[in-house]
């Protein structure tokens, strides 16, 4: 059988699956994330409820509805960043999407995926459904998928896609723009127009700050990516995945991938690929940053502040339990009110118990990590309940999330949002929906690091601020075992070599995949 893109017949529209699944993992964090921190539609409420979303599941549903294509809905699923899926939960939601992948003929598939899902058994789940789908499919029906640009495209899942492309920006402002891109080129492949051939270099490196696309060697090569390709016709686009530096795994690493038109592009999308995989490398040594104290900004505030607690990023996979910015505001800035969120299960449930209007002293904060002593607290519980909020920034604008069991606690100065799971906070949706005043906050706390800078611009000036956590990049605590070597724990020579993206055979559950790359381990 042929293994060239499948073309509908005359006058048919398409049928093309759709779906999403998005969780990012944190490999070295002692939760785990269970079926009910995703928030999920099935069927045609994926459609209904993901049509004019900012997300790549958007940006492919319009692409597709605007094309004619006949679409079939599976099923999407979002949570939080946090510790690897449970296997349970990973069985109940990939079986929604293998389920509609049977259902029947289908000419291509379309996806919305992060990339770096990871669960109790798998290091690569993306790499896992991708196999499980072609092996329905089989080897003419098209696969394309859209990712966060920190997935992991080492682990083994560019095997099973006939074209993937990642965001070209952190923040991640064109979540939309990436699925549309996937979906026409697509397009173009159910016409018969296109046949994507894609060329990688992995590079072995983990990124450990100033990786923001708008300054520094992530604008020069996301630039040199963007002008190479336009000016050159039978290329089709180019991806930087920088890997979430928090897992490890087989393949983790910088991958720079690059697609060609059709197989007479295949060298030009090689070249393109080793020239940036290249660049990354030469700048390894700049991907650090320096970040300021709380005392540092407050000095220099004018107004409200929105502080990103960049240890305890949620949106990295951090549990999110630390009140360490909650705790120096309310010790050494009497005048000053603060909102902030906190993964508490404990915490939570004494003020379930009270319920709405009751007075409690309880101990917050700390309760996973047990890196700190929590704060003793007197206040009222505003609220309790379990509930959702709806993106209202650029960064997934209109998307559904899960907030989960919550409690809003008013202690002095300090309004706390509590929750059982790590709640993604870069949006003020998730105070807001909840009815949470955030006009009278002095200062808002929130659990990420680049994100909420595209949402929360007009509450104040957005800062990251240096805190202790599980997401300060330090790798010389995380157990790294598969990955390695890997700068800036070794010092692998490397010279680019692009080999094709779907190549390889790959074990990802244990294996390490072999890239052709010339690098070895020349020191500790």
């Amino acid at each position: 059988m042929s293994d060239l893109p499948h073309q509908t017949a005359t006058g048919r529209a398409p049928r093309v699956l759709v779906g999403q699944i998005f969780q990012e993992a944190h490999g070295f964090t002692p939760l785990r994330t269970p079926l009910e921190a995703f928030a999920i539609e099935r069927g045609e409420e994926v459609i209904a409820q993901n049509l004019q979303a900012d997300s790549v599941l958007g940006g492919i549903l319009r692409t597709g509805v605007a094309a004619g294509w006949e679409l079939v809905p599976s099923i999407a699923a979002r949570a939080s960043p946090g510790g690897r899926v449970t296997d349970a939960a990973y069985d109940h939601i990939l079986s929604a999407l293998l389920q509609a992948a049977r259902s029947g003929p289908l000419d291509a598939i379309a996806l919305c995926l992060h990339g770096c899902i990871q669960t109790e058994s798998l290091d690569s789940a993306e790499a896992d459904l991708l196999h499980r789908l072609r092996e329905i499919v089989g080897p003419r029906v098209p696969i394309v998928a859209g990712f966060d640009l920190h997935g992991h495209a080492g682990g083994g899942m560019l095997e099973y896609l006939d074209f993937a492309s990642a965001y070209k920006t952190n923040p991640h402002g064109d979540a939309a723009a990436t699925g549309e891109r996937v979906a026409t080129v697509l397009a173009g492949m159910l016409k018969g127009e296109l046949r994507p051939v894609g060329m990688q270099v992995l590079v072995p490196m983990l990124t450990g700050g100033n990786d923001e696309t708008g300054s520094g060697p992530l604008l020069r090569l996301h630039t040199l990516a963007r002008e190479r390709v336009a000016a050159d016709p039978r290329l089709l686009d180019a991806s930087i995945f920088n890997v979430n530096p928090f897992i490890d795994g087989a393949g983790v690493g910088q991958t720079l991938l690059v697609y060609a038109t059709g197989a007479e592009g295949r060298d030009s999308a090689a070249a393109l690929a080793e020239t940036l995989a290249e660049g990354i490398w030469s700048a390894r040594a700049e991907f650090t940053h320096a970040l300021p104290t709380l005392e540092e900004v407050l000095a220099q505030a004018r107004g409200r502040v929105v502080l990103g607690d960049f240890g305890d990023r949620v949106l990295a996979g951090a549990p999110g339990d630390s009140l360490f910015l909650a705790r120096q505001v309310l010790a050494r800035h009497p005048a000053l009110r603060v909102v902030a969120p906190v993964t508490d299960p404990a915490a939570l449930m004494l003020c379930q118990q009270a319920g709405a209007g009751a007075q409690v002293t309880l101990p917050v904060g700390w309760s996973i990590t047990r890196a700190e002593a929590p704060l003793q607290l007197e206040g009222t519980v505003l609220a309790t309940g379990v509930g959702v909020y709806r993106n209202r920034g650029a960064f997934m604008r209109g998307a559904t999330l899960q907030v989960g069991e919550y409690a809003v606690l008013q202690a002095g100065r300090a309004t706390l949002l509590i929750t059982r799971n790590p709640l993604m906070s870069q949006d003020p949706g998730c105070f807001l929906d909840l009815g949470i005043d955030l006009d009278g906050a002095d200062v808002i706390v929130v659990k990420s690091g680049y994100h909420f800078k595209l949402a929360f611009g007009d509450w104040g000036d957005c800062v990251c601020i240096a805190t202790p956590g599980l997401t300060v990049f330090d790798p010389t605590t995380l157990d790294l075992q598969k990955a390695r070597p890997l700068y800036p724990l070794d010092a692998p020579e490397f010279h680019a070599r692009a080999v094709p993206a779907r190549s390889t055979q790959f074990d990802f559950t244990t294996g390490r995949q072999d890239f052709g790359n010339a690098y070895e381990q020349s020191g500790g």
